[in-house]
């Protein structure tokens, strides 16, 4: 039996969760045109936005994965109340690329846009939990 050197067994790591991390990424960037036909439709008459700034806030995972994809991670306005909304909101939309967004900003799903997915096309909203579960699937194999 050989012994594995620290240093070695950490690299190895680091490349596993950088793969996944970038495979997540890749996923993200091919999801983010099919969620904004969703939301182009559905979010500019909504009344009570669902992006608030609790939600814009990054969790642990959500900030190893950034880390490993050597992005700077966002810098948040701590006196803006948690229920107002996301700092990130833009007169269109999120300003950061969905890869680099929480994922609970990716994976929540208001009523109206479930309505707007069962409504449309079948073939592209099971397309898009498609992605949305290969991601869940890198991101629980963490």
């Amino acid at each position: 039996v050989s012994a594995v050197r620290g240093d070695d067994f950490f690299s190895r790591a680091m490349s596993k969760i950088e793969s996944a991390a970038e495979k997540m990424k890749q996923l993200l960037i091919d999801l983010s045109p099919m969620i904004e036909e969703y939301t182009a439709r559905v979010c500019p008459d909504c009344r009570d936005v669902c992006c608030k700034q609790r939600h814009g806030i990054m969790n642990e995972q959500d900030m190893r994965c950034a880390s490993a994809l050597k992005s700077p991670l966002p810098v948040y306005d701590p006196g803006r109340p948690l229920s107002g909304a996301c700092q990130f909101m833009g007169p269109y939309g999120c300003v950061n690329p969905r890869w680099l967004r929480p994922w609970r900003c990716t994976s929540y799903f208001c009523e109206a846009l479930l309505a707007a997915m069962n409504d449309g096309p079948q073939k592209k909203s099971r397309r898009v939990s498609a992605l949305i579960q290969e991601i869940v699937d890198i991101r629980n194999g963490w």
